[in-house]
């Protein structure tokens, strides 16, 4: 019995860390997108402003 809550709960903390994990990709992931796009508009716009 003891074998099987210590396989529960180790699974369980797996997979809290993989989520984590997951979780600070994602957020990281966007932050770099939303940046790149900002710099890509403001490029954009630098560029139509050129006669």
């Amino acid at each position: 019995m003891t074998a099987i809550l210590g396989s529960i709960v180790s699974n369980l903390i797996e997979m809290v860390i993989l989520g984590a994990v997951a979780a600070a990709g994602i957020i990281c992931g966007r932050k770099f997108r939303e940046k790149k796009d900002a710099e890509k508009a403001a490029q954009s716009a630098a560029s139509e402003q050129k006669p």
